[in-house]
């Protein structure tokens, strides 16, 4: 089996850091903001399971929480699947903005067209995937408190 791989993303959110942590810490909530290539979510309070889809591959992932901090929120594999590890970091550096991180840690597909499929489309679209996922997120957040603040004024 293939040693894992991780990629990293993030993202600035102008929200207060609660609100990111109520929305990662509630996988049943997270199908609203992840993007299209995350199909056939499912999840309930503490698990999730879904299929990523990339050009020629489908890979099956299931996750559960495995506790939280203050600052970061972990899921890891649950049984088989290509996802080792979900790990969202949070950083405040300020009242309303956080640079949040998330670092996921897969197993790509083995052998010659494993390999070449992942060093010529697969990483990609997983960037890819997860980077449309945190701007999805990013903007869920930051339109639900510009509303949260209309309605108090």
């Amino acid at each position: 089996m293939p040693a894992p791989v991780t990629i990293r993303e993030d993202v600035h959110i102008h929200v207060p850091v609660a609100a990111i942590h109520r929305r990662l810490s509630d996988p049943s909530t997270q199908d609203e903001w992840l993007s299209p290539h995350f199909q056939r979510y499912t999840a309930d309070s503490d698990s999730c399971a879904f299929v990523l889809a990339l050009p020629g591959r489908n890979e099956a992932v299931r996750l559960r929480r495995d506790g939280s901090e203050a600052r970061s929120i972990l899921y890891v594999r649950d049984g088989a699947g290509a996802f080792d590890s979900v790990t969202w970091a949070m950083h405040v550096e300020g009242a309303h903005e956080v640079h949040l991180t998330v670092d996921v840690a897969y197993r790509a597909a083995a052998g010659l067209i494993g390999t070449v499929g992942e060093v010529m489309v697969h990483r990609a679209h997983r960037t890819q995937a997860l980077r449309d996922s945190l701007w999805n997120l990013k903007h869920l957040l930051e339109a639900e408190a510009l509303a949260a603040q209309a309605s108090e004024a």
